[in-house]
């Protein structure tokens, strides 16, 4: 193939090669066998893709919960996507969202601290089983209330003021004095 040929497929949008060699396909086909090993024997596992290096290949970077990994290359983002979507595992791309830091700390030697169920609060929506699970319910509001009255006066009791316990008259038939700032109906 001379010059002018692959000067004549470069315009036309082709590539010097139709389809990848048997032995990147091969290489593929083993690098895609232990990704998938990996994303199924470990728990909490997403992937990041990595780009195309003048050095690398495409990769992409599994990353376990206690930060372990494995990065191996594929041959695009469309294959990376798709053996995300067959393991069910979320794939995000490197270069927007850098790595986790489980990872360095897994590199680092540091072991995850595992959170038990029993620290965890209790899910939204659930109901309390028992009194112990959850706060008390909040009071009802006297529009809502039952009987239709405040609870004094369920009681048979009339309301105290706190100014005629002060003034030493609790009679609630005397007259006001002169000096008191009652309402005009009562004087």
């Amino acid at each position: 193939m001379g010059f002018s040929d692959r000067l004549r497929a470069w315009l036309k949008g082709e590539s010097k090669r139709s389809s990848a060699s048997p032995q990147m396909r091969e290489g593929s086909k083993e690098a895609v066998a232990e990704l998938e090993a990996f994303a199924r024997s470990r728990a909490g596992v997403e992937a990041f893709l990595e780009p195309k290096t003048t050095l690398y290949s495409t990769t992409v970077l599994l990353i376990a919960d206690d930060g372990e990994y494995l990065r191996r290359p594929v041959a695009d983002r469309g294959q990376a996507a798709s053996l995300c979507d067959e393991l069910n595992i979320p794939l995000y791309d490197a270069r927007k969202v850098g790595y986790p830091q489980r990872m360095r700390d897994y590199d680092q030697g540091r072991a995850p601290r595992r959170v038990e169920l029993s620290e965890l609060p209790p899910w939204p929506g659930e109901e309390p089983t028992g009194p112990e699970d959850g706060p008390p319910p909040p009071p009802v509001p006297p529009s809502e209330d039952p009987a239709g009255e405040h609870p004094h006066l369920r009681s048979g009791q009339p309301p105290t003021d706190a100014a005629e316990g002060a003034s030493g008259g609790g009679d609630p038939d005397a007259e006001p004095d002169e000096g008191n700032d009652a309402p005009d109906e009562q004087r």
